[in-house]
């Protein structure tokens, strides 16, 4: 039951950033500052301090692969670059004391993994020809902001489902 709720989640995070998020970020209305909204790879990350890799890493490759055929330029890219996040957070899931600020802290250390990840899979296939500096400073950090901000509802929803699901658990980050 657990994992159909998860995965009900993260599908909702998925229609919700390629809806409404993409109406109420600032390349929309014209600013140079380009917000990348990445729900889904929050939920991935928190779900992987939760869970471990491994299952980082399994949400991470169906969600990256989703996230592929739908919005892609070329498949595999978020695949990839989703799956090496989940994982990776949940590599750092075990090395840190708990609670919501490490939580989110991790979440913005992956945000940034994955979006420098994605940058460079697509500079390295030219896909984009965005110089470096110019998508560090007007792309990324920016997104890593907002994401940090915006993960902590998705931190909260993780947190609620397995709480729900698994009362007798032992949470790391509580």
């Amino acid at each position: 039951m657990a994992v159909w709720l998860l995965t009900g989640f993260l599908s909702f995070l998925f229609l919700l950033e390629g809806t409404v998020l993409q109406e109420l970020a600032p390349q929309a209305w014209g600013l140079p500052v380009v917000w990348i909204p990445q729900l889904v790879a929050s939920g991935v990350i928190i779900l992987s301090l939760y869970r471990g890799r491994k299952s980082g890493l399994r949400f991470g490759l169906c969600f990256g692969l989703l996230h592929d055929v739908v919005y892609g330029q070329a498949v595999g890219i978020y695949a990839f670059s989703t799956a090496a996040t989940g994982y990776t957070a949940g590599l750092i899931s075990r090395q840190f004391f708990s609670g919501p600020g490490v939580a989110l802290l991790a979440t913005g250390l992956c945000q940034a993994f994955h979006l420098l990840l994605s940058f460079g899979w697509f500079r390295l296939f030219n896909i984009t020809e965005l110089p470096w500096m110019e998508a560090l400073i007007f792309h990324i950090l920016p997104s890593v902001l907002i994401n940090i901000v915006v993960a902590y509802p998705v931190y909260r929803g993780v947190r609620w489902m397995i709480r729900r699901t698994h009362p007798r658990s032992v949470q790391l980050f509580d």
